[in-house]
C-alpha cells in the first residue's frame, strides 16, 4: 500500500488532483473529541477529508509537544472510534540506544496505549530511532531485524496478535532501502525527508 500523509492544510486539494488514486492520511490528530478546541484537528474531521489512516506519536511530537502515553492512549481511542487506521511511531533517543536501553524504550512507548478491544488489523507500527530521522545515520541491519522482532513480539504476547506490521523510517535513501526492506520483519518504509524529492522517493518505493 501507498499512503501519503501531507500537511492537513493541502490534503483535499491533492484528493481532488488524484480523484482518489492514493490512500491518505494525516500526521496526526487531536486529543480531543468534540468542543473548543481552537486549531485543533479532530479525527472525526480527518475522517470527513476522505483521510483513512493518521499518523502518531512521531518523536517530533513526542518531543516537542511533550505528547505521552495519556496523550496518545486518548489520540488512539478516537481514531478508532472514527474508523482511521493507525500508524504508530516508535523510537529511542541517541543516549538509550548507546547505553542499550532501546528495548526499554520501546516498551515503555507502546504499553499502556492499546487495549485488547481494538481491531489490530488497523495498526501499524513504525519504528523510528530519533537518532536516525534526518541525520543520514542508520542503525545496522542486524539492529533494525532485532529492533523490529522485539516490536512483533510484544505485541503478540501482550494482545494476542501475531505479526503486526512494522515500518522502518530514518534516513532511508536509495542507497540504504533495498537492504532495509529485505529484512524478515521489515514490512515497509515511512519516509520523511526523501520523500519530498520525486527522484529519490520513485526509486525507494521500486526497491519495495
Amino acid at each position: 500500500k501507498f499512503v501519503i500523509l501531507p500537511p492537513v492544510n493541502s490534503i483535499l486539494y491533492f484528493k481532488n488532483i488524484l480523484k482518489n488514486k492514493i490512500i491518505f492520511g494525516s500526521q496526526d490528530c487531536s486529543q480531543f473529541d468534540q468542543g473548543a478546541y481552537t486549531g485543533d484537528i479532530s479525527a472525526n474531521m480527518i475522517r470527513s477529508m476522505g483521510c483513512k489512516y493518521v499518523l502518531l506519536g512521531h518523536s517530533e511530537r513526542r518531543i516537542y509537544y511533550e505528547e505521552n502515553n495519556t496523550m496518545l492512549f486518548k489520540k488512539v481511542e478516537l481514531a478508532v472510534k472514527n474508523k482511521l487506521k493507525i500508524i504508530f511511531c516508535v523510537g529511542e533517543s541517541f543516549d538509550d540506544y548507546k547505553n542499550n536501553n532501546s528495548t526499554r524504550k520501546l516498551k515503555e512507548q507502546l504499553k499502556n496505549i492499546f487495549n485488547k478491544d481494538m481491531d489490530f488489523k488497523n495498526l501499524v507500527i513504525a519504528y523510528e530511532p530519533v537518532w536516525a530521522i534526518g541525520t543520514n545515520k542508520t542503525p545496522q541491519l542486524s539492529e533494525i531485524e532485532i529492533m523490529h522482532q522485539f516490536i512483533k513480539n510484544f505485541i503478540s504476547k501482550k494482545f494476542s496478535f501475531a505479526n503486526i506490521p512494522v515500518l522502518y523510517g530514518g534516513s532511508v535513501n536509495s542507497s540504504n532501502s533495498k537492504n532495509i526492506f529485505s529484512l524478515k520483519s521489515v514490512n515497509g518504509g515511512l519516509i520523511g525527508g526523501a520523500s519530498l524529492i520525486a527522484s529519490e522517493f520513485c526509486k525507494i518505493y521500486d526497491s519495495l
